[in-house]
Order: C-alpha cells, then structure tokens, then sequence
C-alpha cells in the first residue's frame, strides 16, 4: 500500500524506530531495536508507514538459501506498532510483506483487529493493578497449599543479575523438550538480556533453599507489562512447588502497579494449567502464516 514502504536494517533510524514503538498502543519491549537487535543477531529489515508513524518488524533469516519471514524465539508477539487513531491496520501491513520473502511466519499483538479467520492462541495475564490480597484471593487451592509448602521449607525468591545461570538452567530443564532451540538462540537471549538490564527491563529471579539454588526466572519488562519469559526450576525444586514461590514474589512485589503479568500463555495444557491456578484472564493474539 502506497505509504507503507519496506526498509532494509542498515537504513532504519532507531531512535525515531523506538519512539514509535514508544508512542505505539501497545509498546512492547519485543519490538524495540535494543531486544530485535540482540535476539535476532542485527537480521531484521521492516515496514515503515510515512516519517515512522507506524512500524511493523520484520525478522529474517535464509533456509536452503530461501528469504523467510518468522518469529524468533523468546520473542512471543510483534506485529504492527502505532498509536490510537492511526488508520490503516493489519491487512494493509500483511499484504506489503514483500514477495521476496516466499514464506512469512509471525505472531501479531492484539493492539489492532486481527484479520478475519487468522489462526488465533491464548495468552493469559494477571491484573495486578490491584492490592496483593485481592490478587491472592485468586489463587486456586492448589497454588495456596503449594506456598504453604514453600514457606514452611524456607525457600527465598531475591533479585539478581546472574542472566547466563538463568539461561544455563532453563537449557539443562527443558532442552531436550525443545530440540529446535539451538546453542545461539540461548547466546541471543542471553546477549539480549543483559542488554535490557541497565534500561531495568530485563529481571532476572533466584529462589533458594538455604545455600541451594531451586530456580530461576526471567521476566522482561514492557509498559503496563510483566513477560513471563524463562522458568527454570531445578528436578528439587519442582518438587518443592518452587514455581508457585516465583510468581507469588512478582504478585506481591508488583501489586497496586498499572500493570499485567503476562504467562504469555501455553499450548502445553500442564503449563496452561499452571498458570491458571493463579486466576488469569484469557486474551488471543494473531499467528500469520503465508
């Protein structure tokens, strides 16, 4: 569409990049330059409507030496990024994905209509724009009779800055589980982690045991947002509930802030199941596919 004009990364002006997304109905951190940069090793060119009024990411890499369009990973949604009033919509982004790109793969955050019979996936937040006690009295039984279990066995959730012990964990737990992820996806993470720890939106987590470490978690940190975006609890741990510990911190730590704590929902339903022991509330988001 006339206006909307396809930029290559060498060409983009990050600043006005991120005050777009800044400015944008729903700023998330996926989007700023700081994080693609990092997570996608500098390979994503965009669409760019007028002087940045709109911006629409797009990551790419090369298989069998074919031009893709995807959604990296650690990465849950991006899509197109402008402010209230703007007028065009997703359809016109979509269809000014150039035809270089013979496949395209993304996942579109709600903040516009999604196109009519787009695949769609849950995610599940938690308000937390409210006092602690009304947050914990959404708690479901089974997530109350884990914390008990975790305070009685003394386990602490503090703040730190180890993200690469993070990342270690979460490689060592679940790798297997997740074959496509491969050593520099973890190296990108991490890299991109800590380049959002300065800006405080990138926190990493630690509980403990006494002097043993039961988990980590990192959440990213978005305007009005919290991005659930790593667990990784060690196989005592798990045992423990130390999971149920975690996510009680960040419920306390954060309540009475205009802000939601985002699962990023699941398509594993032990891991949806979960999380909806903390009374959630569902949202769908766009999954393109050309």
């Amino acid at each position: 569409m006339a206006g909307i004009k396809y930029i290559r990364h060498k060409d983009i002006l990050f600043d006005a990049w991120d005050a777009c997304v800044a400015r944008s109905r729903r700023p998330l951190v996926y989007a700023g330059s700081t994080y693609l940069d990092a997570i996608c090793n500098q390979e994503w060119d965009a669409l760019i409507y007028g002087n940045y009024e709109a911006v629409f990411p797009l990551p790419v890499k090369r298989k069998w030496g074919i031009p893709l369009v995807y959604q990296p990973f650690f990465c849950q949604q991006l899509g197109l990024f402008a402010p209230d009033g703007f007028f065009l919509g997703y359809s016109d982004f979509l269809n000014a994905i150039p035809h270089k790109f013979l496949k395209a793969g993304l996942h579109l955050n709600p903040a516009f209509t999604l196109p009519e019979n787009m695949l769609q996936r849950c995610n599940l937040l938690l308000n937390l724009n409210r006092p602690y006690d009304q947050i914990a009295a959404g708690y479901n039984a089974d997530a109350r009779k884990n914390l008990r279990k975790c305070t009685e066995a003394g386990i602490i959730v503090e703040t730190c800055d180890d993200f690469a012990a993070a990342v270690s964990l979460y490689r060592e737990v679940w790798g297997l589980l997740n074959p496509v992820l491969k050593e520099q996806h973890y190296l990108s993470f991490t890299k991109a982690c800590e380049a959002l720890q300065s800006s405080s939106e990138a926190i990493c987590l630690r509980a403990y045991m006494g002097e043993k470490v039961l988990s980590y978690a990192i959440f990213l940190r978005s305007p009005h947002y919290l991005h659930y975006v790593c667990a990784a609890p060690t196989v005592e741990g798990r045992k423990l509930g130390v999971m149920h510990a975690v996510i009680d911190h960040v419920a306390e730590s954060y309540a009475g802030q205009n802000l939601f704590l985002d699962f990023e929902g699941s398509e594993i339903p032990d891991v949806a199941a979960f999380y909806r022991k903390f009374g959630p509330f569902e949202e769908r988001y766009g999954v393109f596919r050309r």
